[in-house]
């Protein structure tokens, strides 16, 4: 199953240059609260949600992605699963959540950074950290 979520901009194309964001996590009350922090810090991204495997990694296929945020997939752990998106895309940077310490596993799996899910809150200014001053400036970047 894999959605896409709109806020404020509800017919948001690709060729805007607004943020493009994936989300994949099996159960969706905690997908819904990383989505929601996203849409606090980036209110005119798209963003997609995902908790089969088999459909983020179609979509971890989009070259206009900005950041991936992965705990774990309805079948799929959350190393595997960044293991798979990692090979499918290899540039985009992939932010593992956890509600265990797992930073060494996703450090090796291939994310980019790992977020402990008890600080949830802080998943805006993670993704915001990640991307670059240029892109920050020029959104339209990818």
């Amino acid at each position: 199953m894999c959605s896409e979520r709109y806020e404020h901009t509800h017919f948001a194309h690709p060729m805007t240059g607004h943020r493009q964001f994936l989300v994949i996590d099996d159960n969706p009350d905690s997908r819904f609260l990383l989505v929601k922090t996203l849409l606090r810090k980036f209110p005119q991204s798209l963003l997609q949600e995902c908790q089969d495997s088999d459909v983020a990694l179609v979509a971890a296929r989009n070259p206009r992605l900005d950041v991936i945020v992965a705990h774990r997939a309805s079948d799929v752990d959350g190393p595997e699963l960044v293991r798979l998106l990692r090979h499918t895309n290899p540039d985009v940077p992939i932010v593992m959540v956890s509600g265990l310490d797992r930073s060494a596993v996703a450090a090796e799996a291939g994310a980019t950074v790992f977020l402990n899910y008890d600080e949830w809150l802080r998943i805006g200014t993670v993704v915001s950290d990640l991307l670059s001053p240029e892109d920050a400036a020029n959104p339209s970047h990818r």
